[in-house]
């Protein structure tokens, strides 16, 4: 997933995102009278590739210009033809978000101020990341760029350290920031159901449709997502409890393929293009919206007595330490819920200075970690070619755990990250600071064992 390019083509630069669609439309197909005309505009006459390049390149990225008929597409007709350079902002805003994943900074920026966290070119890249977002090198301002286009649309208030103006997207996007996280953290199974419903009742009067017609389309389309004596329990009846849809006239017993169901104005009111699930995501659509969640009620739902609240804590620990030592949460091998709630198994990756590639355990036990543990992690650790083996726990570690670490860090590429549950309490309480300095102390000692290790073949 990609954002587009914005070179030269910020608010700052171009004001009127009409103007320069106005101007091509004026002057094409003499396209040396175009890009004189934008290096007059923008950049004092300059004769470079400003105007000749990066902005011909932005509009191509963005689907608003066609370079081989050397005219404006469709889309950037209707941005040209906006009424005032408010609707112009909120067209382009508009069409990014529909064909151009622009969405991703709307969540990302809410992300940032739930977690009172202030929003900046580096922090907003990072939490991109976490959503997904690819190729955002360390010079690019594109998100940045495409935020500030927002902004200049009123869909988001630089002054507040650019939070959503709900009222603003409801109108421009037809769906608020919250909608929005609300779908984006239901199950991938719920939010494919509600995909297929949305598109089936839109064809009907009452928005009512059999229920045996949507889930016999997601068993045929989605056969890995769904396990059929399941729908009930774990799409239906929690979609009907959170007001998405209405069951009706269920015959024959409890199952899902019994009854109608109904898209209700919940949903009927956001767009089709809202609902559509990610395919692609990194995090678990049920993590999104609970990642800022603050370390205290981490803390909370770790102490719990109930085994559900501990899995979650477990993987918001996960997730929570990963990104705070800057590291890309990659993929989630196992989630809590596969282990009793008692473990979770991620991978995430890492470019400070060289690229590296963690594969982190967390275990939420009472018994001390095992040699049998960390052995099953080295294992791992060499199938999938990764460098540092990180195992948290909320207990300790046991001796023999420790010493066959040692071992394997003083024989092998390996590096290990033993966190036991004093650390884990200390960074929930102390934040960040508490976890860099930690991890900075074992660094320290990983390099001592490490030069015992030859740096020169022995003749």
């Amino acid at each position: 997933m990609r954002l587009p390019s914005f070179n030269d083509f910020s608010p700052g630069i171009i004001g009127d995102v009409r103007q320069p669609l106005l101007t091509l439309q004026r002057l094409a197909p003499d396209f040396s009278a175009v890009v004189s005309a934008w290096a007059n505009d923008y950049f004092k006459g300059a004769d470079n590739k400003r105007a000749s390049t990066n902005i011909p390149a932005t509009l191509t990225s963005l689907g608003l210009f066609d370079r081989k008929t050397c005219a404006l597409t469709p889309k950037g007709e209707v941005i040209a033809a906006a009424a005032t350079p408010l609707a112009g902002a909120e067209a382009l805003s508009a069409h990014v978000v529909e064909t151009r994943n622009g969405m991703m900074i709307i969540e990302a920026v809410r992300a940032l101020n739930r977690r009172a966290e202030p929003v900046s070119k580096v922090s907003l890249k990072r939490e991109l990341q976490l959503l997904g977002v690819e190729g955002l090198s360390a010079a690019t301002t594109d998100h940045t760029t495409l935020m500030n286009w927002m902004a200049a649309a009123g869909l988001l208030d630089k002054s507040a350290n650019y939070l959503p103006v709900d009222a603003a997207l409801k109108r421009v996007l037809g769906v608020t920031s919250e909608e929005r996280a609300e779908i984006a953290s239901l199950p991938l199974e719920q939010q494919i159901f509600l995909k297929i419903l949305r598109r089936l009742a839109e064809a009907e009067a009452a928005h009512t449709v059999p229920s045996k017609l949507v889930t016999d389309e997601c068993l045929r389309d989605y056969p890995t997502q769904f396990h059929e004596d399941q729908l009930s329990k774990k799409v239906l009846r929690p979609l009907e409890a959170a007001g998405w849809v209405e069951l009706t006239a269920r015959t024959g017993g409890r199952g899902a393929k019994s009854g109608m169901v109904t898209a209700t104005s919940k949903l009927l009111e956001v767009p089709f293009s809202a609902v559509v699930p990610d395919f692609d995501e990194v995090v678990p659509a049920d993590l999104r919206d609970k990642i800022d969640m603050p370390r205290s009620d981490i803390q909370r739902l770790l102490l719990s007595e109930a085994t559900f609240d501990r899995g979650l804590g477990l993987e918001l620990l996960a997730l929570r330490m990963m990104i705070d030592l800057g590291l890309q949460p990659r993929s989630f091998r196992q989630r809590s819920k596969d282990t009793a709630y008692a473990e979770v198994d991620l991978t995430a990756e890492g470019t400070q200075l060289l690229f590296s590639r963690w594969n982190i355990q967390c275990k939420c036990v009472k018994s001390n970690v095992s040699l049998g543990d960390v052995a099953k992690e080295v294992g791992l650790a060499i199938y999938g070619k990764s460098h540092v083996v990180a195992v948290v726990t909320t207990s300790d570690f046991s001796r023999e755990a420790i010493n066959y670490a040692r071992e394997i860090t003083a024989s092998t590429h390996l590096q290990f990250l033993l966190i036991n549950g004093p650390v884990v309490r200390a960074y929930l309480d102390g934040g960040p600071a508490t976890l860099h300095a930690f991890v900075a102390r074992n660094a320290a000692r990983v390099m001592t064992e490490k030069r015992q290790q030859p740096i020169v073949p022995i003749e």
